[in-house]
């Protein structure tokens, strides 16, 4: 007589093996996947890497300008602001600015942030004469990304903003001087 139907249910007891197409699980945790921890075997897992949320800040397109060896906030229109939902959560801060220095001048450029209200500290620097640049007339235009992974251990209010300072030279270090828009991107991946 042929089978046309299989009835697991009153075939087996307790889970289906892996080596036999099933998982080898009789429970699992909500809001977690399923991954080989084994050859033969399965486990519940995290969704690590996956996107929480995206902040950006309002794009400013005012020159700003400074003479200081101390770095300073280059525009409270640029901070980005954001409560991490885990400690173990990872943030990937960008920055794109351009900026015009003079022939013999270099500048800094870092992405600070603060906790809970707290001072800023500097979590990730550049120099921006390494950066891409174009000969001008008066000096160097640079344009460019600051990229930096943090991982600020909180699930506190975070936020991050550029700074900016004059490394070397006498000329006056301006950010967006030909007009070019600088913002800041924020984006919180669980890990």
């Amino acid at each position: 007589m042929a089978l046309s139907k299989i009835d697991v249910a009153n075939m087996l007891t307790g889970s289906t093996p892996v080596a036999n197409g099933g998982t080898g699980l009789t429970s699992g945790t909500s809001g977690q996947f399923l991954k080989f921890t084994g050859s033969t075997t399965l486990a519940s897992s995290a969704d690590n890497g996956k996107v929480l949320q995206v902040v950006k800040s309002t794009v400013t397109t005012s020159t700003i300008e400074t003479t200081s060896s101390t770095p300073s906030e280059i525009s409270s229109d640029m901070r980005v602001t954001l409560t991490p939902s885990s400690t173990s959560s990872k943030i990937l801060i960008q920055f794109f600015f351009t900026f015009l220095v003079g022939n013999t001048t270099s500048a800094g450029i870092g992405i600070y942030r603060s906790i809970n209200g707290g001072a800023y500290s500097k979590v990730s620097d550049g120099n921006g004469n390494e950066a891409f640049r174009q000969r001008l007339s008066d000096g160097y235009q640079i344009s460019t990304t600051l990229i930096n992974y943090d991982a600020p251990s909180t699930t506190s209010q975070v936020i991050y903003t550029p700074y900016f300072w004059r490394q070397s030279g006498s000329s006056t270090v301006r950010v967006n001087d030909n007009g070019m828009g600088s913002f800041t991107l924020a984006t919180e991946v669980a890990s």
